[in-house]
């Protein structure tokens, strides 16, 4: 297989570790020797998949030089941190104990990464699979062969199986293999391990070549297509019946039970537990969202990728300027962010008019960390929403456009076989589809073959005046390459072709939204639970604990009236166990920063099972759900204090 390995950061740190720390071991010869020796067949296997050219030796150095490097920084990251503060036993054997995981946890990920790595691009190109067969296929049925069909899926698809297909198409050049035939019988086995439906649909578009007749050609073509589609509708509803026990124990135990314990812990100090906001923090900030991020990565590992977004590259004209508007809209969102922030301290200098901050438990209206909340996520929300608002807008255009293209593609593809020219019947198509986005390209496309006297592929793609030169749909591109090769023929035979192709990509379609309603209950209850449940329990548990802590800061105060050993037993309860050790408006910092993590875990794992970990999208998505999810925690924390105070 060939792989863009040269790329990857795993495969650069290897080669230079394998390089400049050799020093690291004693004895290189024998390290590598065991090395080898101890290396499974998994990991040998996973070697081979990823296409990383490395030995076994090299990984496992790696692994400890990244250890090692791990360790040496987190005690100068914990020595400084020592220096400049002092910390209660239990955040102190909690930062212990964090210390000596990481290493460990950095040791662990480096020597796994390639089996990991090896997992995520087996589930990603179960994804390209229903792209390359169609491909294939609508190739198949313009010209009936093999090898042209595989070349052209190869060469105008940029996903990772198409890779493997360029490599044998090399290899059949080469004369590795015989023919096609043997070419095809060992792809096929070598991916029929990952889907048997993919091996089985290569077999018919194979055994289609030996159909004398025309109509049992296509009819086998047409099979092979809807064998992967089926298969791809089949795993990803699998996943969604599999997917409801993992989310509601992602909901449950990571997100729901947390929320809970926030109001109990107050009460905790009056049985002698105390632990002050480092241990907070370490708790809520790090290790709960690390839990929840682990847990939420292993379940979408299980996920079968089933159409992988288009990338949009920064060339597209939409898109004109995007580095200096990402600098600039990062300035504003400091500004913004540094302003809010700092609002609550300021109005407190300014003597805390209408005693709008609250300095004290249940007092006032809003503590001053939640304007430093508020800072932190409006200042993330202008950045992400200046700035990837466009792919936003580039990927609805395209996504609509792709609706619109097979509707047009069955207007063309009739006109076309009732004998009308080409730039007739664009012209004819895009008044029919006036209205949509696709009619103004069909529309340039016949100017440009009347005005510019120019052919087919130049009107459409040329780099200067194609009508498709700013559509960035890899699908649309394809399918027009195709019809390019189907009007080369006579009128009645390019415009059955062209049909046809409309068909295919109707049936693309259809699947695509069969996978989402599929997956639609459990997406949208992690978004309803990122931007409306988690901040809404989370605002009324944590006014519950400051009436806790109000009711046992009232009965200290009782206490301390009383004479000495007025409580009987040797149980004695004195103010200090009932005071508590973390200041309210701390305790909302801590609690609030994990509603943000936790909010934009769950935004991810949502949007990565709906559209595939589209890192424009994700991000898109954080910006627009992040201020709701503080808004909806800020509203429940204000109501939530209001109504309890009058309680006491």
């Amino acid at each position: 297989m060939v792989r863009l390995y040269n790329e990857n950061w795993y495969y650069n740190g290897c080669k230079f570790t394998s390089a400049n720390f050799r020093w690291f071991v004693k004895d290189f010869d024998t390290f590598r020797q065991n090395s080898d020796k101890s290396t499974s067949e998994d990991y040998r296997n996973a070697m081979v998949y990823t296409g990383f050219a490395l030995e076994p030796h090299e990984t496992v150095l790696f692994s400890y030089v990244c250890a090692a490097i791990a360790l040496i920084g987190i005690l100068i990251f914990d020595f400084f941190l020592f220096r400049l503060t002092s910390f209660e036993q239990s955040t102190l054997i909690g930062v212990v104990a964090l210390s000596l995981m990481f290493p460990l946890a950095v040791l662990f990920y480096a020597s796994e990464y390639i089996k990991i790595h090896a997992k995520w691009m087996k589930v990603n190109s179960l994804g390209d699979m229903p792209e390359i067969i169609s491909y294939i296929v609508m190739s198949m049925k313009l010209v009936p062969n093999m090898e042209v069909a595989i070349r052209f899926a190869a060469s105008n698809s940029g996903r990772p199986l198409a890779k493997d297909l360029k490599k044998m198409i090399w290899n059949l050049h080469v004369r590795e293999y015989k023919g096609i035939d043997d070419a095809i019988l060992e792809f096929s086995n070598l991916w029929g391990k990952e889907s048997e439906y993919f091996k089985r649909a290569l077999h018919l578009i194979k055994s289609s070549t030996s159909e004398p007749d025309e109509a049992q050609r296509v009819i086998t073509l047409n099979r092979s297509l809807d064998l992967v589609l089926e298969s791809t509708r089949n795993l990803m509803d699998s996943f969604a019946s599999k997917l409801k026990t993992p989310t509601y124990v992602l909901y449950s135990i990571f997100i729901l039970i947390p929320l809970a314990l926030v109001a109990l812990m107050p009460a905790i100090t009056v049985v002698g537990i105390r632990f002050g906001i480092g241990t907070l923090v370490i708790v809520y900030d790090v290790i709960l969202p690390l839990l929840t991020f682990a847990y939420a990565e292993y379940i979408l590992m299980q996920r079968p990728a089933a159409f992988i977004p288009q990338d949009i590259p920064e060339s597209h004209p939409e898109l004109e300027g995007i580095k200096k508007r990402k600098q600039q809209s990062l300035l504003i969102a400091l500004v913004i962010g540094i302003f809010i922030s700092s609002l609550g301290y300021i109005l407190i200098y300014r003597g805390n008019p209408w005693n709008i901050v609250s300095t004290a438990t249940l007092n006032g209206i809003i503590p001053p960390t939640l304007f430093i909340i508020w800072g932190l996520v409006f200042s993330v929300a202008v950045y992400l929403n200046i700035n990837y608002t466009p792919y936003k807008k580039i990927r609805d255009e395209i996504r609509k456009m792709e609706n619109e293209f097979s509707d047009a593609l069955f207007v063309l593809g009739r006109r076309i076989s009732e004998g009308r020219s080409a730039e007739e019947a664009f012209i004819h198509t895009a008044r029919t589809m006036e209205g949509s986005d696709i009619s103004n390209a069909l529309e340039r496309i016949s100017l440009n073959l009347m005005n510019m006297r120019t052919d087919v592929h130049s009107a459409i793609f040329d780099e200067e005046f194609g009508a498709f030169k700013d559509i960035y749909s890899e699908r649309i591109k394809t399918t027009m390459l195709l019809l390019i090769e189907s009007v080369n023929k006579s009128h009645e035979v390019a415009g059955v072709a062209i049909v046809k192709l409309a068909d295919h990509l109707k049936e693309l379609q259809d699947v695509e939204i069969k996978i989402k309603q599929s997956l639609y209950d459990m997406t949208s209850t992690m978004r309803s639970t990122a931007a409306v449940f988690a901040p809404l329990i989370a605002g009324v548990t944590i006014a519950l604990s400051e009436v806790i802590a109000k009711i046992l800061q009232n009965i200290a105060d009782s206490i301390r009236r009383l004479p000495e050993n007025a409580f009987p037993g040797p149980a004695q309860i004195s103010p200090e166990n009932l005071s508590q050790s973390i200041p309210s408006d701390l305790f909302m910092f801590a609690i609030g920063i994990y509603i943000i993590l936790i909010t934009v875990i769950l935004v991810r794992f949502s949007g990565t099972i709906e559209y595939g970990g589209d890192k424009a999208q994700l991000r898109y998505d954080i910006g627009q759900i992040l201020p709701v999810t503080i808004i909806v925690f800020t509203v429940s924390t204000i109501f939530s204090r209001i109504i309890f105070r009058g309680m006491i």
